[in-house]
């Protein structure tokens, strides 16, 4: 009996102590939701002195009134029998916002009945802050190319002003940055409609109306990055296409789509001057690493001064049907 007490109480110390060797704060729970351990680096985390600290008080009251409905419905759900996640925003000692990503489960004897809560929580506060940062450059940029496009379409005004012969056409150009404004600004807002039948043609307008010849364009949705990719490729297709293709030559563009589950295929093709040795282009290149990013594909066959590129990127939400022979 006194061998098996050791050889318990060994094994004990050799968890405690793997457990203390994770970066993330590990504590487990009594079925009262009192802590009744927390591993060394966990309370390092926290900034104790030591995980004695912690042994004994109400896990709930460890976060501040803001976090404890949040944190209060995992533990009924872990009560309950399943695995609960939240991220929530705990003060440090010195007031600073740190937050966590965390992970409780229930812990049940052999009999059933639930005994502890296992609770594993990882510091996510320099995620946060990455992502705000990136939040933050993000809409910088937005801003400034909004505003970029605002002043050279008032550029072109005052280019034209007092020359009658000129009028006309710096008029088409404030229109076409005024159309390239508004798509811009529909891709970048998070919570606008990314349906392809909306955005390609709206795309298509900016570079002049039946420039483009449309087959089908079908009423799928992408999310955020599938759709900042596509118009980002269609952009980089466009001046390519404006400096050495169709659009320079005054020839049309045909733009066709396929469809299958999950999937949308945009199809650009257009008679072109490129060189086999443009394949490596730098543009191009940026085009395959967004769209890769995205989870999608692309592929490009050139045959006799003929240009097909292939834009697969996964959709999001059901098809709605097909429009046929939408233009510009």
């Amino acid at each position: 009996m006194s061998s098996a007490r050791t050889v318990q109480a060994d094994d004990h110390a050799l968890l405690a102590t793997v457990l203390d060797e994770t970066h993330d704060c590990i504590k487990l729970l009594g079925s009262d939701g009192r802590i009744e351990f927390v591993n060394r680096r966990g309370a390092e985390a926290m900034e104790l002195r030591a995980p004695e600290e912690l042994i004994g008080q109400i896990w709930l009251d460890r976060w501040p009134e803001a976090s404890r409905p949040k944190v209060a419905e995992a533990l009924d759900l872990a009560r309950a029998g399943d695995k609960a996640r939240f991220h929530a925003m705990r003060p440090r000692p010195d007031g600073s916002a740190s937050w966590w990503d965390v992970t409780i489960a229930p812990v049940r004897a052999a009999d059933g009945l639930l005994t502890h809560f296992l609770v594993i929580a990882r510091d996510a506060t320099q995620e946060v802050i990455e992502r705000e940062r990136a939040q933050a450059i993000s809409a910088e940029m937005r801003h400034r190319l909004k505003n970029a496009l605002a002043i050279a379409g008032a550029l072109v005004s005052m280019s034209a002003r007092g020359k009658p012969e000129q009028a006309a056409f710096a008029a088409e150009v404030v229109e076409r940055l005024a159309r390239l404004s508004n798509v811009q600004a529909i891709i970048l807002d998070s919570g606008a409609s990314k349906k392809l039948a909306q955005i390609v043609p709206m795309l298509a307008a900016a570079y002049g109306d039946g420039a483009f010849e449309f087959g089908r364009v079908p009423d799928v949705d992408f999310d955020e990055s599938a759709m900042q990719a596509l118009a980002l490729s269609f952009g980089e297709l466009c001046t390519n296409s404006l400096k050495y293709g169709a659009l320079a030559n005054g020839m049309k563009v045909s733009v066709d789509a396929e469809v299958e589950p999950g999937l949308c295929t945009l199809i650009w093709s257009e008679t072109t001057e490129f060189a086999p040795g443009r394949e490596s282009g730098q543009g191009l290149t940026l085009i395959d690493r967004i769209v890769g990013a995205a989870g999608g594909r692309v592929v490009r066959t050139v045959k006799a001064s003929n240009l097909t590129v292939r834009i697969t990127l996964p959709t999001s939400g059901r098809q709605k049907g097909l429009s046929e022979g939408e233009s510009s």
